[in-house]
């Protein structure tokens, strides 16, 4: 076809499976009305009948839903506006399908009111527009008790304006029985019977109650037309009018069975063919099923018992089956079973079908729908409607055209649990008598499937490692739990398609990274023992990496956990066990391992097996050129200075390795090592100072803060590093930078966290106090100490060493220890805190002390810092 004879072509609306006439011209209706030819002629007798007649006959079209009720009427309704010979006699006003708006006659004849004047807009406008000013006047005069005969009597004049006999064509008769009041059934009874200006043209589910019972008011009043499922031949003019395609004989079969002859099913299906979305199949499936919930529900609950059992067994089945197959169904007897698929039969809600391989009949619930509601209500999902459907594509389609649409839904297999199980469930059924052809198609199924689960796997595998990549970044520990748990629970870790060692191993390192970061340490303990026993003779690679991390954080929970003899012994196993393999990605948690070692010989005061360890990691790994082996070459390095400079007082060795951290550490690339270097930094000015190298600790702090000063990880550290500077500065005299320093301060304090502001805060008032006493301004002094005395948060070692040392050094430069102790004594909470420091200035200002023996014992050494800082006019360290 060119493009010219393309846009030619009449564009064939799409076919509604709800509404169908809605927003529809006659023209479409007539176009796409295929089926129900023969209930049509009967309405279109009745409705002739009582063109002339004075005592009109009403009909009443009857069937569950997805028959094709609402798609009579509007053909209906088209054939009264095109029909030359009827249009002049008859006009059609039609309801909502739902007329939730009707509780009495006169709400009745409003909405008649209504409909008619938006029936009429078309052909008769100005009386359309009378009717809605009409409409209009008499909904407010609703308190009025004569309303609905007003409003009869203003559609009554309409019809005679229009000279016709109104249609009204109203749906849902019997919903509309079960709202409306007592009077409501033999009020319009009474006007459909003297009227005959009033046709009613209604539509029910079901023969509901009043019309079989002589004392109810609908009782005889209707002609009733049945819709019984469509037949073989209806089902194929049906899906060659939706598709435009011609199913075979052998086709037609199966197509029948699925759709039970609904013809909204069938256009659901037919829809499928033409678009090739089995996803888009399956959710209108089951919004058909969810809106009818009800209805099926009352289907079911009127049969008697063992009849129900029975229809129970077949709708369950889903396909033409014996009365053994349905008796082992139902777990009954046969001959019960024989008796009851009769009365069924009799029902309508069962049909007979003559058996492909033998004689004997088999039988099919008349509506499939029932089939689908049952399935989804009973296993919760949506793979029992897929299988069934799959069995259905293979008896209907030709094997060449079907290969072609499974490849097109592979895609969707891929994305949908439910479609890639319930194509599962189907192969799992394949039938073992199959011809030629269908086990082609069902092997070629089977193909799509095996390709289905290495997608869903792959996708699978993807998306479990960039959400917990995701969450990692965001410490989201317990949703790294949930995604593993949730990857275990849909079965990817014990699929055939996976290494079910690789998925354990990585599985484990997940798990153990998180409990890890959830301080759950023993859990952590537990998935290292384990991952240890089972893969310890392993020689794959992939899973002595993860090992080797499950292991590492085992011992890194040993450590957290104070479990320092178990630290040495695990840490001492995982270096023999993986110290052999030179890959980098090992070498890391070798070193790490070795690193904690020495920490946890530290804390048992095994110093000089804690050095031996930290120099065997600088010789076995100072080469490598693998960044995190060399972060734990650099984690050594800091340990064994803070070691022989705590224990061994060795300043000198200490400053020789801070520097060659510090060194090596000015070529990692690292985040992680950042926060070990700034501490290095710091200790290093630490031990300058106690060598009296001033200016090499204002140096130390002064390249912490030029390396981090835009890291907003270490704010705090930089922030630091600035006090003791501004500190040191104003000791020796440096006041421009000293005050520079504490403007930066100043600036910073905004992006710290509260707890960090207020220990910062008050080292800025700390170094202006120190400041203003060099300065030999004493009341500029004195007040910057109240205000840091006022930041001081006792009940803190570190906060009270500092507020110790800061009254030693302003003690050092010459403030008065006298004004000093006022300060510290205005307030008694904090000045308890510091109870030897304010012991050993009231010994020295000679005022009487009265404390513990303790207190006074730590007075004394006080009283010798004090003297020795005021003789060398500084401290050597803070």
């Amino acid at each position: 076809m060119t493009k010219a004879d393309a846009a030619n072509e009449p564009i064939r609306r799409q076919f509604r499976k709800f509404n169908p006439g809605t927003l529809r011209t006659d023209q479409e209706v007539l176009e796409q009305f295929a089926v129900r030819s023969r209930e049509l002629a009967t309405v279109l007798e009745v409705l002739r009948g009582n063109v002339r007649s004075q005592s009109c006959q009403h009909c009443l079209i009857v069937g569950p839903r997805g028959r094709g009720k609402t798609m009579l009427l509007a053909r209906a309704a088209a054939e009264l506006r095109t029909n030359e010979e009827l249009s002049g006699q008859l006009f059609p006003v039609r309801f909502m399908e739902e007329n939730h708006e009707i509780f009495d006659m006169a709400d009745f004849w409003l909405e008649t009111l209504f409909h008619l004047a938006r029936e009429s807009a078309s052909t008769h406008p100005q009386l359309a527009l009378e009717l809605r000013g009409t409409h209009a006047s008499l909904v407010e005069r609703w308190r009025e008790q004569t309303l609905g005969d007003h409003t009869r009597a203003a559609v009554l004049d309409a019809a005679d304006r229009l000279g016709r006999k109104l249609v009204l064509m109203v749906e849902n008769l019997q919903a509309l029985s079960n709202n409306v009041d007592a009077d409501f059934g033999w009020q319009l009874r009474a006007v459909l019977q003297a009227e005959p200006q009033i046709i009613l043209l209604a539509s029910a589910t079901s023969r509901f109650k009043g019309l079989d019972d002589a004392e109810q008011p609908f009782f005889e009043l209707f002609r009733t037309i049945d819709l019984k499922p469509l037949t073989t031949k209806q089902c194929g003019q049906l899906w060659q009018a939706v598709t435009g395609d011609s199913p075979s004989e052998r086709a037609l079969r199966p197509l029948e069975v699925l759709t039970g002859g609904n013809p909204r099913l069938l256009v659901i299906v037919a829809g499928f063919a033409e678009h090739r979305s089995l996803r888009q199949l399956m959710e209108e499936l089951v919004t058909l099923i969810d809106e009818h919930t009800e209805y099926f529900r009352g289907h079911l609950e009127v049969l008697p018992k063992s009849e129900r059992r029975v229809y129970v067994a077949v709708i369950d089945l889903w396909r033409p089956s014996s009365t053994g197959e349905i008796a082992a169904r139902a777990r009954m007897n046969v001959r019960v079973v024989s008796t009851m698929l009769g009365r069924l039969v009799d029902r309508g809600a069962v049909i007979p079908k003559p058996s492909s391989s033998g004689p004997k009949r088999t039988y099919a619930a008349s509506e499939p729908l029932y089939s689908i509601y049952y399935k989804l209500r009973r296993e919760r999902d949506e793979a029992a409607v897929v299988e069934n459907l799959i069995r259905f594509m293979v008896a209907f389609y030709d094997p060449f055209l079907l290969f072609g649409i499974f490849e097109r839904l592979l895609p969707e297999v891929v994305k949908s649990p439910a479609l890639h199980t319930g194509f599962d469930r189907a192969l799992g059924r394949r039938p073992s008598d199959a011809d030629s052809r269908s086990r082609r198609t069902w092997d070629h199924l089977k193909d799509l499937s095996n390709k289905a689960a290495s997608h869903r796997l792959a996708d699978a595998q993807v998306r479990l490692q960039k959400e917990t990549d995701a969450a990692f970044l965001k410490e989201d520990w317990l949703g790294i739990i949930d995604l593993v748990d949730l990857y275990v629970a849909e079965g990817w870790d014990r699929s055939e398609h996976v290494n079910d060692d690789h998925e354990t191993a990585y599985l484990a390192h997940l798990r153990a990274d998180a409990y890890l970061g959830l301080g759950k340490f023993r859990k952590v303990i537990a998935i290292g023992v384990e991952t240890a026993s089972r893969f310890r003779a392993t020689r794959d690679v992939f899973i002595l990496y993860r090992s080797a991390v499950v292991f590492f954080r085992e011992v890194e929970a040993h450590y957290r956990l104070g479990d320092f003899g178990d630290v040495v012994d695990r840490a001492g196993e995982l270096a023999a066990w993986f110290g052999n393999y030179n890959h980098p990605d090992i070498q890391q948690f070798v070193a790490g391992a070795l690193v904690l070692q020495a920490y946890a010989e530290s804390e048992l005061r095994h110093f000089s097996s804690a050095v031996s360890i930290l120099d065997e990691v600088v010789a076995r790994f100072g080469e490598s050129d693998a960044p995190e082996v060399q972060m734990s070459v650099v984690r050594a390095l800091i340990k064994k200075a803070r070691v022989v400079r705590m224990e061994y007082e060795d300043r000198e060795t200490a400053i020789k390795v801070y520097d060659e951290a510090i060194e090596r550490s000015g070529k990692l690339s690292l985040t992680q090592i950042d926060a070990c270097v700034a501490t290095a930094f710091i200790n290093r000015a630490f031990v300058l100072a106690e060598l009296g190298d001033f200016d090499g600790e204002i140096a130390s702090y002064q390249e912490l803060i030029d390396r981090f000063r835009d890291n907003d990880a270490l704010e705090v550290d930089v922030a630091l590093a600035l006090g003791f500077r501004s500190m040191r500065q104003a000791e020796t005299g440096r006041a421009e930078d000293a005050l520079r320093g504490c403007r930066e301060i100043e600036k910073r304090l905004g992006k710290l966290t509260r707890k960090a502001r207020s220990w910062i805060a008050w080292q800025r008032l700390s170094a202006l106090a120190i400041l203003r006493t060099v300065q030999r301004d004493a009341p500029g002094a004195i007040e910057a100490f109240r205000s840091a005395y006022g930041a001081f948060a006792p009940g803190n070692e570190v906060t009270t060493q500092g507020m110790i040392r800061l009254v030693l050094n302003l003690i050092a430069v010459g403030a008065p220890e006298r004004a000093l102790l006022e300060v510290l004594s205005s307030d008694g909470w904090r000045s308890g805190a510091l109870a030897p420091l304010v012991a050993a200035l009231n010994d020295r200002c000679d005022r009487s002390v009265r404390e513990p023996a303790e207190v006074l014992g730590v007075a004394a050494d006080i009283s010798k810092r004090i003297e020795e800082a005021a003789a060398k006019g500084t401290l050597t360290a803070f």
